[in-house]
């Protein structure tokens, strides 16, 4: 009585949860009439009989033509039919690599022809895991198979190594992983330990086609020079697919400016990325502006997914603090670190050190800085952005900003926001390297200064015909009235008094000048300071 109670228990569940699931995509999603037109052309269904699958089978929301057109042209490939597929529509769900797998391991295991159909691909964990006698009984299996040496006849494995007896008692899925064993052994001398610790990990292992482990081994063995060894320290490659790795050869013949091979050699991992996914990151870094040579500083990116770099992309392009690094050479690395980015970002606007550095490095690293409680920042990131948009010799610019006591102590984004600023203002990239010291103010005191500049008297000797103060004066006049009321002890960086007190120069007092003071000289066009 109990186990009905608990069986109707769990069907009422499942039925629930089914009904959410469905709800709920419904009520997010629409059918695309592209995969409406997938199967009224390729499974000539009629639009009502789509409606009725996508309520059946609610996981068709998250598929496209593409997706569903590969799998449809796989399988055909494997001998399915249109009416085997019908009757298990859901099989266009699954990943396009487990179709692959899950069909060539039955055939490598003995399976008879006609029973591999996608009734056996959707229950191959179930099936494999019965005996391979009862397999046999059920015609599966035709009696006088060996299963363990019927998989080994499918690649160059050495007929003396053959396995001497299957036992039959054993699980079809037992067999298929003794089998592994002894096959790793002898390809790429991988121990017993690390079989069992690889298989441990990295679960795919356990139902690769040995076809496809047999030709991924032999690229990385011949087409990049990997060493057994190499191999099994990255034991996942083992489950990579090579039509896949063969692609990203053949359609990319650099990543991140260096030639494909060198990148793959030394991140092995971006290997079992879609080749195409790699061309959809490739294309949003450009869409973005942002230069292929640039990822050289994390080609680990590669191994996200195209539409988390997207978002991220998006998300790095609206935050102010964070846009400033756009042009920077380590940018990918705020991309791929994103998360702790901006985890961190908060923390360090409240110390105003921002820097990229600091945002992406390591925790050992972050908490030394942190317990120095230095508040400066990387002036680094100020001097590649600078040189970027500037053109100047970066030595030369930090010389010029050096010229101030407390450049160190500016965010990258006061800057940007200042030479944007003035850059809408029609400052050109040589006034503003004859007076660089102005990009370390904040915009709104610099418009206060532009106006109080424009209302100097007694300089009439520094305007032009129509009464505007001469380009070639502007700056320095502006930077003059930023610093007057500070006795030009650089202390008008600051924003706010209480930031002014916080570092401060001298214990004298701050002597001001009247806006009427008549200058004795023209000022300088170079640098005050």
């Amino acid at each position: 009585m109990l186990h009905k109670v608990m069986k109707f228990n769990l069907n009422k569940i499942y039925f629930v949860q089914n009904v959410y699931q469905k709800c709920c995509y419904c009520a997010t999603f629409s059918i695309n009439n592209d995969i409406v037109t997938f199967f009224q052309q390729n499974l000539g269904l009629p639009e009502n009989e789509v409606q009725r699958i996508f309520r059946k089978y609610p996981s068709f929301y998250n598929d496209s033509y593409s997706t569903l057109s590969d799998n449809f042209s796989l399988l055909t490939s494997f001998g399915f039919s249109k009416d085997d597929i019908l009757k298990k529509i859901q099989i266009l769900t699954l990943h396009s690599i487990t179709i692959k797998n899950y069909a060539m391991l039955l055939e490598e295991g003995g399976f008879v022809k006609n029973k591999i159909d996608s009734k056996a691909i959707l229950r191959f964990k179930f099936i494999s895991k019965k005996s391979i006698q009862s397999l046999k009984n059920e015609n599966f299996i035709q009696k006088h198979i060996d299963v363990g040496q019927h998989i080994l006849s499918f690649i160059k494995f050495p007929i003396e190594l053959y396995p001497k007896n299957c036992d039959e008692s054993l699980s079809w899925n037992q067999v298929q992983k003794n089998t592994f064993k002894l096959y790793v052994g002898w390809k790429i001398k991988m121990d017993v330990e690390n079989i069992k610790y690889a298989q441990t990990i990295y679960h795919r292992l356990y139902n690769k086609s040995y076809r496809l482990m047999d030709r991924s081994i032999d690229i990385l063995l011949k087409e990049f020079n990997f060493s057994e060894e190499k191999i099994r320290r990255h034991s996942y490659l083992i489950h990579s697919d090579p039509d896949n790795t063969q692609a990203i050869l053949d359609n990319f013949q650099n990543l991140c400016g260096m030639d494909v091979k060198l990148i793959l050699s030394k991140h092995p991992k971006i290997i079992l990325t879609p080749w195409k996914t790699i061309g959809q990151i490739r294309k949003h870094f450009e869409d973005f502006g942002i230069p292929e040579s640039s990822l050289a500083k994390a080609p680990e990116i590669y191994t996200l997914g195209s539409n988390t770099i997207y978002e991220r992309l998006c998300k790095l392009k609206e935050t102010p603090e964070l846009a400033s690094f756009i042009n920077n050479p380590q940018v990918a690395r705020l991309i791929y670190y994103y998360t702790k980015v901006n985890s961190r970002l908060t923390y360090l606007q409240s110390k105003n050190c921002i820097s990229l550095n600091l945002l992406v490095t390591n925790n050992f690293s972050f908490n030394r800085f942190n317990c120095n409680g230095n508040d400066k920042g990387k002036t680094n990131d100020i001097m590649i952005y600078l040189t970027k948009e500037l053109g100047e010799d970066k030595k030369m610019l930090r010389t010029l900003l050096e010229r101030h006591p407390y450049w160190q102590y500016i965010s990258l984004l006061t800057i940007r926001k200042t030479y944007e600023f003035l850059k809408m203002k029609n400052v050109t990239k040589d006034q503003l390297c004859h007076c660089l010291q102005i990009l370390l103010y904040p915009v709104d005191k610099i418009e206060d200064a532009l106006v109080s500049t424009e209302n100097m008297k007694n300089v009439s000797y520094l305007r032009n015909l129509s009464g505007s103060i001469k380009t070639k004066y502007l700056l320095p006049l502006v930077l003059y009235n930023l610093e007057k009321e500070y006795h030009f002890s650089g202390d008008g960086v600051w924003n706010t008094n209480e930031q002014t007190k916080k570092i401060p120069l001298s214990n004298s007092p701050i002597v001001t000048f009247d806006d009427t003071e008549e200058l004795d000289h023209e000022p300088s066009t170079k640098l005050l300071g």
